[in-house]
């Protein structure tokens, strides 16, 4: 049985007998919820959680219905993972992955636009690190990521967020919100440039065009491709070797090499406002009417 099949299964067994930690089960609640709890609506999303042997944290994005587009719960959820991911001795590295043909299509635009209007974004959660890294507390512990499928919009700045990148052979890229009525609000701006050079991130940002899992390797964004089923595995196996490693050496590499980028932190924080703004232009509500409407957006920079 392979690494990633036996996730699989035992994250299904662990679901239905009450076993498993669920967090966020609900775009509406930002508690985490056990089991036991009254069951979330079919495409409310979740995120799920699961230890492993040797000190690996599995982290799923759970809401393929809708390609895990993010919903605010969901946000939470993963910001929940990743406290308990630092905040227990055991743990040593979380591997991030989504349920399904995609890893992430983004955010939940209509529940992003009505949390931020309702004053709930930023999460104000005690036990919550911010899944994208845009303020502290920010997290300690080593993350690898497996993605597949699309990956845009904030499914490629969680993948930019984290440390080691592994990409199936069929993900597609996109980091092209401005022909959505946005801008890319969850740190690209800072991340995609540093990581791939000025001429590069600003290629696809500006264009909205989309890239190839090898072109992503090309630019330094993901570290290896691999046949796609075999991302999983591969993230497994890369966790468990620096789980293996020790623990006050891999964290202060982690935060040595975070404090020679300590000159991002101010503008990784200002983005979630300049995002909440234009979030409410005429241009936002533009791009979500004409996809309703099955026409073309027409922006008109207001």
């Amino acid at each position: 049985m392979s690494l990633r099949k036996g996730i699989l299964e035992r994250r299904h067994f662990m679901g239905v007998s009450g076993g498993a930690v669920i967090l966020a089960a609900t775009g509406d609640s930002a508690d985490a919820q056990p089991p036991s709890a009254t069951t979330p609506p079919p495409d409310a999303g979740r995120v799920t959680v699961e230890r492993l042997p040797d000190g690996v944290l599995m982290v799923g994005l759970d809401r393929a219905q809708a390609h895990n587009r993010l919903t605010p719960g969901m946000l939470v959820g993963l910001g929940k993972a990743l406290y308990r991911l630092d905040h227990d001795d055991e743990l040593r590295v979380a591997v991030l992955y989504g349920v399904g043909a995609d890893f992430c299509l983004g955010i939940d635009l209509p529940a992003f636009a009505a949390a931020q209007a309702a004053g709930l974004l930023p999460p104000k959660d005690e036990d919550f690190v911010n899944p994208l890294g845009l303020r502290p507390p920010y997290r300690a512990k080593p993350l690898v990521v497996a993605v597949q499928g699309a990956t845009k919009y904030v499914g490629h700045e969680l993948l930019l967020a984290a440390d080691i990148r592994i990409a199936a052979s069929d993900a597609v890229f996109s980091q092209g919100e401005v022909s959505r009525g946005v801008f890319p609000g969850g740190g690209a701006t800072v991340r995609f440039t540093r990581d791939a050079g000025w001429g590069n991130a600003m290629r696809y940002m500006l264009t909205g065009e989309e890239w190839g899992a090898e072109e992503g390797r090309r630019l330094g964004l993901v570290q290896e491709v691999v046949e796609l089923g075999n991302q999983v595995d591969r993230a497994i196996a890369i966790a468990v070797r620096i789980a293996a490693n020790a623990p006050l050496g891999v964290r202060a590499t982690l935060s040595s090499a975070h404090q020679a980028l300590s000159g991002e932190e101010a503008a990784l924080a200002a983005l979630p406002v300049e995002f909440a703004r234009i979030l409410q232009s005429e241009d936002a509500r533009e791009f979500q009417k004409a996809l309703r409407e099955g026409r073309p957006a027409v922006f008109r920079g207001r």
